[in-house]
């Protein structure tokens, strides 16, 4: 340009400010200001280039340099006003680092300066807020706003962040409230603030409303998708509605859904807590037939479930049927076995678990020799006993209440005092000497 004679003018330095401040190149954007703002210079930044350099310092981390620039570069320098962009953008960063505090003090530095703020400025505040958990000042915040900002009412995203939030904190009236008012002001909800609601109802127990929000979801035309069905079926289950729930499942198919590996989990565990293992089977075939594969938790539920309801064998078999679906029994599942096991008074096959458990390199944990103790106790094993208590200090795992209190309740009663002594000593954290 300057061989061709061309002058840049304050859209060519624009357009190179920004693409830096794009790719996080402040610095440089910060030299080609330099480079504009120079005596050899004719031409000026304007508050779009000056705004993009906040923006691009805010969004790097930068927001000290930031304040920084708009005080000392954005209005002394060039006497440029920061506007509401300005402020917005140094708001949003604020509230990014948790510092909602400084973002409020800034909004009423608007105010005090006559910056007309805008829905970004009312989001971005409530969205602070509510992350760090001040879900009524959000709310407080949001109905004084917009009573005295003139136009500024909130969108789908302000009411959809607050609506979210209230949800989360159990403020289920409230929520319902803002959703209905979202939609006489003409915000229709998108396909996450149904989601929320129904998301939200469920964890509350309002089947009722939550199965009403996907219903007014299919009709606004957001399609249902899986996650949102596990949702509800979830709260049919917790509820101990199967019927319903199974409906639902019913419905995922009618509707083109793939019912996953979740959807079948979340139903079998439920059936499992209700002792229907007949209908157990029948869905677990369901599942296969259907395709998806069962997961280590989906194995994990039926052992717990058969265990439960004192079938070992039955949990025995599916246990020993995940080698051939070629899925690792994990901790949890072990300790399950091992747990009902030596509760059963069968401590012989709980060892050979246990053993076994280090032969495949699954890790052992608190509660895995918690179990052990107990019904090596009750058996009186203390040969085995005290190998366990070797291996818990050669694997470095800490006992916790329940070991200490089935040792002290067992060992001195055989005479084992000292060893016990030897046990607590070794876990003892070591004192500071000088």
């Amino acid at each position: 340009m300057r061989d061709a004679a061309v002058r840049p003018n304050v859209v060519t330095y624009g357009i190179l400010v920004n693409a830096l401040c794009k790719a996080s190149r402040v610095g440089d954007a910060l030299r080609v200001l330099d480079r504009m703002s120079g005596p050899a210079s004719d031409v000026r930044p304007d508050v779009v280039m000056l705004n993009t350099v906040v923006d691009g310092l805010c969004k790097t981390g930068r927001i000290q340099e930031a304040v920084k620039f708009v005080e000392e570069r954005m209005r002394s320098a060039h006497g440029c006003a920061p506007d509401t962009v300005t402020y917005n953008c140094l708001a949003d960063a604020f509230c990014r680092v948790r510092d909602v505090g400084m973002a409020v003090e800034l909004v009423g530095r608007m105010e005090r300066e006559g910056v007309a703020p805008n829905v970004v400025t009312l989001t971005t505040i409530v969205g602070g807020l509510c992350r760090v958990g001040r879900v009524g000042g959000a709310l407080e915040f949001f109905r004084e706003k917009r009573t005295v900002w003139p136009g500024v009412k909130g969108n789908r995203v302000t009411y959809g962040t607050l609506v979210g939030a209230l949800l989360h904190a159990n403020n289920v009236g409230v929520a319902m409230e803002l959703f209905h008012q979202m939609a006489d002001e003409g915000h229709s909800p998108d396909a996450v603030t149904y989601f929320t609601m129904i998301s939200g109802l469920t964890q509350a127990g309002r089947l009722e409303d939550a199965s009403s929000m996907a219903s007014s979801m299919k009709k606004a035309g957001f399609r249902l998708d899986a996650k949102a069905c596990n949702t509800l079926i979830g709260g049919f289950c917790r509820k101990k509605r199967l019927l319903e729930a199974h409906e639902l499942l019913g419905k995922m198919k009618e509707d083109g859904l793939r019912p996953d590996v979740c959807t079948y989990n979340t139903l079998l565990s439920a059936l499992c807590k209700a002792g229907d293992f007949l209908a157990v089977d029948e869905l677990l075939g369901k599942m296969i037939d259907d395709g998806c594969q069962p997961s280590v938790v989906t194995f994990g539920t039926l052992v717990h479930g058969y265990c439960k309801d004192g079938k070992i064998d039955e949990a025995l078999k599916i246990f020993r049927s995940m080698e051939e679906s070629g899925i690792q029994p994990n901790t949890v599942i072990y300790n399950t076995l091992i747990d009902f096991l030596c509760k059963s008074r069968d401590a012989s096959l709980a060892i050979e678990l246990f053993d076994e458990m280090r032969e495949k390199r699954v890790p052992a944990n608190v509660m895995t020799f918690n179990a052990m103790l107990k019904g090596l106790c009750d058996k009186n094993m203390p040969g085995k006993a005290f190998e366990l208590m070797d291996r818990m200090r050669e694997e470095r795992c800490t006992p916790d209440f329940v070991t200490i209190d089935v040792l002290m309740e067992w060992l001195p009663a055989i005479g084992e005092t000292e060893r016990l002594k030897d046990f607590m000593q070794q876990r003892a954290p070591k004192r500071m000497t000088s």
